[in-house]
């Protein structure tokens, strides 16, 4: 009887060891994984940005500094500001957010993920209670935000927030003083339409698709969305179609 029970318990114990000894291969798998995708992760190139050579090396330094560093992106559309904020996340780690759709999802993406990078594009169009919190994380790098059903309270340690804006006299002076700050001209027609074929890559109606953007005073980013809604036998007239459709009910930005 005593040798059963002995056993019993011996069995009990492999059990739990193996358990955790598959854990933590588990663990190491995972660590291995994550470090081969970053041997692999390539370096920022920004292939889609038309010009900005210098920029672009700013923009690499301020992702390799192991200080704290964040750059606001300042101009009108069609300055390659959106652009600028994918390139870095193609590249490196991190989350997107759009200032204008700013809603309590955004608190739960950054404590769930703890990230990095941190890339919101319109910042001017977010709300001021947001613009106040984000303030304050930049300060503090601690998010404490209590509401009626959900209270937040967390760290991120040694983020570096990308952001882009229209209008820089929307935010508070102390959020601007938060970020160092960068003001893009505006494309000509010509580097929007070579921009708009980049993006567009499998599409042989990139330009055409570009210039009827350009034309309603569009951006990159309506580019890229009239993209993703043509068909490869679509030609000139469809295109034409889609954003009178668009710019109809809405959809279309007006800049």
């Amino acid at each position: 009887m005593l040798w059963n029970t002995n056993l019993t318990t011996l069995i009990e114990q492999m059990h739990r060891e193996v358990g955790e000894m598959t854990q933590k291969a588990n663990q190491h798998k995972m660590m291995a994984c994550n470090m081969i995708l970053d041997l692999f992760r390539k370096e920022v190139e920004f292939e889609n940005i038309q010009g900005y050579h210098d920029l672009k090396d700013i923009v690499r330094r301020a992702l390799d500094a192991e200080d704290n560093y964040n750059l606001l992106f300042i101009g009108p559309p069609a300055s390659a500001k959106t652009l600028f904020l994918l390139g870095i996340l193609e590249s490196k780690k991190g989350v997107y957010f759009d200032g204008s759709n700013t809603t309590n999802r955004i608190l739960d993406v950054l404590e769930e993920k703890r990230p990095k990078i941190i890339c919101i594009d319109e910042l001017d169009k977010m709300p001021k209670k947001f613009q106040e919190k984000l303030l304050n994380f930049m300060e503090s790098g601690h998010i404490k935000v209590d509401q009626i059903r959900r209270q937040y309270d967390f760290r991120i340690k040694g983020a570096k927030v990308f952001a882009a804006c229209n209008e820089i006299t929307r935010l508070s002076r102390p959020l601007q003083s938060r970020f160092r700050r960068l003001n893009l001209p505006a494309y000509t027609e010509e580097q929007f339409l070579e921009v708009s074929t980049k993006v567009l890559p499998k599409l042989n109606i990139a330009s055409v698709i570009g210039k009827a953007v350009w034309d309603q005073r569009g951006d990159i980013r309506d580019v890229i969305s009239i993209g993703k809604l043509v068909r490869k036998t679509d030609g000139p007239e469809e295109v034409e179609q889609i954003i009178n459709t668009m710019t109809k009910y809405g959809e279309m930005k007006e800049h």
